[in-house]
């Protein structure tokens, strides 16, 4: 039996460790499961799955990154938001991922029913343009996949501005919940550094000093700290804001 390290955030809500510290989350419920995330795909995640649940299950992508999507290659069928199918193919191509198996499309807003578990499909477009959330309504814990990471990337393909990203993290906080699972680490974040996401990009600065290399990109980085709370965002040309333009 397939052994992976993983956090048991709640008795039925295992947060996996797959590969280089990309995380996928297993919710378990009494008549179905889901899997979010399919990780690199070194780890034949489907044989630790059906070890460990007793029921039917589906498998949902929060977004088409490789890092996300490189596994879907284990399983018979993987589910995605129609906005974001784009970005995966484009992915699975660029990476020469293992050939993918169909996915097929999630809409937003849609409610899945677990058996003691409530799922609801959340719209988190920045990251990529159908990044998706899932709220676990009676745990009051959002599985946010890299939407809402300490460290918020918006270039390659698929990204979105950064108008964008503000107006989600507005509207994520006036969401029912409490705390958010993000996909590269299995702290679990509150509300807060939502908000120190905010005060960066209130306060963005364009420092030409802190342009790197990112996957082949030229990006600039914007910090912001403010009570414990550390956010970082990096980002292209592209993505300023139009009242920083000059």
């Amino acid at each position: 039996m397939l052994i992976l390290p993983y956090t048991e955030v709640r008795e039925n809500i295992w947060h996996i460790f797959e590969d280089q510290g990309v995380c996928c989350t297993l919710l378990r419920g009494r008549d179905l499961a889901v899997l979010v995330d399919t990780g690199y795909g070194v780890r034949n995640l489907r044989a630790f799955v059906e070890a460990n649940i007793s029921t039917p299950y589906m498998v949902i992508n929060t977004h088409g990154h490789p890092d996300h999507v490189g596994g879907n290659h284990w399983f018979d069928c993987v589910y995605i938001s129609r906005e974001d199918m784009d970005t995966a193919c484009f992915f699975i191509r660029e990476d020469a991922l293992q050939e993918s198996c169909p996915m097929k499309p999630l809409t937003p807003g849609a409610r899945l029913f677990l058996g003691g578990l409530t799922l609801e499909v959340i719209p988190m477009e920045a990251h990529t343009r159908g990044s998706i959330g899932l709220l676990v309504e009676e745990e009051k814990l959002l599985i946010a996949g890299d939407a809402l990471n300490d460290w918020l990337w918006l270039f390659h393909y698929g990204s979105q501005s950064m108008d964008v990203l503000y107006d989600t993290l507005k509207k994520t906080m006036d969401l029912d919940f409490h705390t958010y699972l993000g996909g590269h680490s299995d702290r679990e974040y509150t509300k807060a550094q939502i908000l120190a996401h905010l005060r960066n990009i209130e306060h963005l600065t364009v420092d030409k000093g802190t342009i790197q290399s990112t996957m082949g990109f030229d990006t600039y980085t914007s910090t912001w700290q403010e009570e414990g709370h550390r956010s970082v965002i990096s980002f292209t040309e592209d993505k300023i804001p139009e009242r920083l333009i000059r």
